[in-house]
């Protein structure tokens, strides 16, 4: 199975569908933007806490050009599938990151990596998509912070609230009217959330006939990596590996198209996996992860090292992994965190 981080966000990463939410979000649904006035956004920042390094990044991340293709404004989707209670503070920070950056840009007259000068700070918006069953209240910063104590202290702090949109308690109506691929999504998410309500146990999805499937890799990468019905999901990435390799019908791909093929296909060959087929399929997601993990804290020691080696000995971040002896290889995980 695919990397799930990946995964969540292939959809986004589609300029038309970044396009369609930004207008369903902040413009009531109006074709106000379009696709090719996003231009995505890829900023790490890194903090080192207990000599490891921890990364800070946005879910998927653009900027809004202007007509004329200048920058306008600066929109973040934050992708989450459980409630998390300090996400007003991880929603805080992100902001602060692209405010940082911005200041980098301008400072040092920097171009984007599209090309296009900051000369002043632009806003920036993020959104805290919430796919989950179970509808969320979004916190402030005053919630958080506990107050009560300090009351003296309320007109000097900033009541951060987050933006937030509980995707499954979107409304038939409002789904509908998304004019991309995230619909399907979105209506996947309502509809197992309405029938969960009804039956805990066997949640029923009835996949729309009249929808036709753009971006069908994306959509269905990310509806498998949302799904928390493992059956589904596994057959979906079935699906993907064969979509290309037969004839496509008349009229294009619907979810109604894609569900009749895997369980006509797919679904009939999970039924007859046993325990055994399971647990395997358990352990591989286990050691991916874990493969995953060794990778990121053995960046994190290397980084780290490069880092003191530029303090210690005042070198530049290219002279710090020459004289560490890093690899091309390590050089290319290694360098983007680092700042001459």
């Amino acid at each position: 199975m695919s990397n799930k981080d990946i995964t969540q966000k292939a959809l986004l990463r589609v300029p038309d569908v970044f396009a369609s939410l930004v207008n369903l979000l902040l413009f009531h649904n109006a074709p106000i933007i379009s696709s090719n006035q996003i231009r995505y956004l890829d900023i790490p920042s890194h903090f080192v806490f207990d000599d490891s390094l921890h990364d800070l990044y946005r879910d998927v991340c653009a900027m809004i050009l202007d007509k004329q293709g200048n920058p306008l404004f600066i929109v973040c989707f934050e992708n989450q599938i459980w409630r998390d209670w300090t996400m007003p503070i991880r929603a805080l920070g992100y902001g602060d990151t692209l405010y940082f950056w911005q200041r980098s840009q301008i400072l040092h007259k920097s171009k984007a990596p599209f090309e296009i000068p900051l000369s002043r700070f632009i806003p920036c918006v993020i959104f805290v998509l919430h796919y989950g069953d179970d509808a969320w209240n979004a916190k402030s910063l005053d919630d958080l912070t506990r107050l009560e104590k300090t009351p003296f202290l309320k007109p000097f702090v900033s009541g951060y609230t987050m933006n937030l949109e509980n995707i499954a308690w979107w409304s038939e109506e409002k789904i509908a009217s998304i004019r991309s691929d995230f619909r399907i999504i979105a209506d996947y998410c309502a509809q197992i959330r309405r029938s969960r309500k009804k039956d805990p146990d066997h949640p029923m999805y009835e996949p729309p006939k009249q929808w036709k499937i753009e971006h069908v890799e994306e959509t269905l990468m990310t509806l498998a990596a949302f799904s928390n019905d493992r059956k589904l999901t596994e057959a979906l990435y079935v699906y993907l590996e064969q979509f290309d390799l037969y004839e496509r019908k008349k009229g294009g791909i619907t979810m109604r198209s894609v569900i009749d093929y895997i369980e006509k296909k797919a679904y009939l060959k999970f039924e007859k996996k046993d325990k055994e087929y399971n647990r395997q399929l358990e352990e591989k997601d286990r050691q991916l992860e874990e493969k995953d993990q060794q990778l990121g804290q053995m960046t994190s020691t290397l980084v780290v090292l490069a880092q003191q080696k530029m303090v210690s000995e005042e070198l530049t971040a290219e002279q710090a992994c020459d004289a560490l002896g890093y690899s091309d290889a390590i050089r290319k995980l290694v360098l983007p965190y680092l700042v001459s």
